[in-house]
Parts: C-alpha cells; sequence; structure tokens
C-alpha cells in the first residue's frame, strides 16, 4: 500500500477515497488541550513526529511539541528504543517523500501552482529550493550508504558439476531443436 496519496492534475494531493483502506503513516495531530491544561507525553511526541514527518527538522519538531528542553532524553530515546526509533526513521522518510514531491510539483509547475491548502503545503513552501535539494542529495546519501551490503558472490561449482550442467543443457537444446525442425 502507498505511504501517500496521489496526487491531481495540478500537483495537489487527491482527495481520499472512501472505499480505499489506506492509512496515512502518522496519525494527525491530537486537539490542542484546553487552556491551562498541560500536555501528556504522548500527545507532546504525537505533536513531535508529525512536525518532523512535516520538515525533517527536529529542533523545529522539539520546539513545536514542547520537547525542547527535553531533547537529550529524546535523542537518547532514539538510540536505545527500537519503537521510537522506527517512529522516527518513519517520520523522517515521510518528511523527505513530502519534501521531494514538493521539488518534483516545483519543477512541473514552477509559479503557476494554486495557493497551498494545508498546513504541510504552506511549510514545504516555505523551504528554499537550493536547502531543499541540499537536503534531498543528504538524505539520499545516507540512505544509500545505510542499503544492507549486496549479496555474496555465488558459489563456485566444481569442473564434473559444469560439465553435467553443459551436457543436460546441450541435451536440452537438441531437443528444442528437434521439435523446432519438425514444425519448422
Amino acid at each position: 500500500m502507498p505511504r501517500h496519496s496521489l496526487r491531481g492534475d495540478f500537483g495537489k494531493f487527491a482527495k481520499a477515497d472512501p472505499t480505499s483502506n489506506f492509512q496515512p503513516a502518522l496519525k494527525a495531530p491530537e486537539a490542542a488541550p484546553a487552556e491551562g491544561k498541560a500536555l501528556t507525553r504522548r500527545q507532546k511526541e504525537t505533536i513531535f513526529f508529525n512536525e518532523l514527518a512535516t520538515v525533517c527538522n527536529v529542533s523545529s519538531a522539539l520546539r513545536v511539541s514542547g520537547l525542547a528542553s527535553d531533547s537529550r532524553s529524546v535523542y537518547e530515546r532514539r538510540r536505545t528504543e527500537p519503537d521510537f526509533r522506527r517512529r522516527w526513521d518513519e517520520a523522517v522518510a515521510e518528511g523527505y517523500a513530502l519534501l521531494e514531491l514538493e521539488m518534483l510539483e516545483r519543477a512541473r509547475f514552477g509559479s503557476k501552482r494554486p495557493k497551498p491548502e494545508t498546513r504541510v503545503e504552506k511549510r514545504l513552501r516555505e523551504v528554499p529550493t537550493a536547502v531543499a535539494m541540499q537536503l534531498l542529495r543528504y538524505y539520499h546519501s545516507r540512505v544509500k550508504a545505510a542499503a544492507p551490503a549486496p549479496a555474496a558472490a555465488p558459489r563456485r561449482i566444481s569442473r564434473a558439476q559444469a560439465h553435467a550442467f553443459r551436457r543436460e543443457f546441450s541435451a536440452l537444446l537438441s531437443e528444442y531443436n528437434r521439435r523446432m525442425a519438425a514444425h519448422g
């Protein structure tokens, strides 16, 4: 299932199809608490990951979520808690995918784009093209470097195995040629 919905004619995300079972990778941010109530740690984390998925900027995500004073523990949790690291990596990957789509939209439509409709679109349009391209280059090089090592070289076969393979292959070719000659 794709992580993002398809874009329409003008590069905008198409409206969600109610019959599809598409689920966004991240939950929508929870509503801000009533005046005077503090956010719970879970709410702050949700806001943090949503902001990280929007702008791929940890400092901004920490500031917006109210976790800026707790940044050391956030990095520590990323290092030690696999589920937290997984959510972090998903948010960053989603953010870079959105940034890449924004760059494609800029390339395709230039200044002839409709006004942004969502907060995410507005935030992405604020990113200068040169900065976005540098971020994408850096991200792709990191992803490429983290890619799994190529498969091991094929194992070598003995001479006897090679001769047996050649005999079997020659027999198959002979049978194929015989059949083709009969129908030709």
